[in-house]
């Protein structure tokens, strides 16, 4: 979003206009996540002991989808593999063939990161892509290896 306001600013966009469509598009943003382990989301609080034990022991995949500035656990599947094409399926979903902003974050696992986003371009009519790292506090929350995508339309 902050490159798109920096564009905005270059075509000459007023403040207010650039408040404006940063105001809407946050709206339509959606990060998608998949979590290496429950283990750093169980020590912030937000999974139980217990359902952290058993996804470890039934290896697990957690998927976390942020909307509206809610962080919430919306699947699970049983490996990586199937965690990442779920990641990607769940995008596809709600934004189909729509020119897209497409990124991939990763906690401190560049090469999952660099391997969805080359998948997911596979998948999207996407305009501009980036790759980039988790912000610390949703990193520190959910841990080392939580790989997923940014996705919002174009316009």
């Amino acid at each position: 979003m902050c490159r798109e306001a920096r564009r905005l600013e270059r075509a000459g966009k007023s403040v207010d206009e650039i408040v404006n469509y940063l105001e809407d598009i946050k709206y339509r943003v959606r990060v998608i996540l998949t979590l290496d382990t429950l283990e750093y989301a169980k020590m912030s609080g937000r999974v139980k002991t217990l359902q952290a034990a058993l996804a470890s022991v039934l290896n697990v995949k957690p998927i976390a989808v942020l909307r509206d500035g809610d962080l919430s656990m919306a699947e699970r599947v049983r490996t990586r593999k199937a965690a990442l094409d779920r990641v990607i399926e769940m995008a596809k979903e709600e934004y189909g063939d729509k020119p897209v902003y497409l990124a991939a974050v990763h906690a401190r696992d560049l090469k999952s990161g660099e391997d969805l986003l080359e998948e997911a371009k596979k998948h999207f009519n996407h305009t501009d892509t980036m790759l980039g790292e988790l912000s610390i506090s949703v990193a520190a929350n959910l841990g080392p290896g939580t790989v997923g995508l940014v996705v919002y339309p174009v316009g």
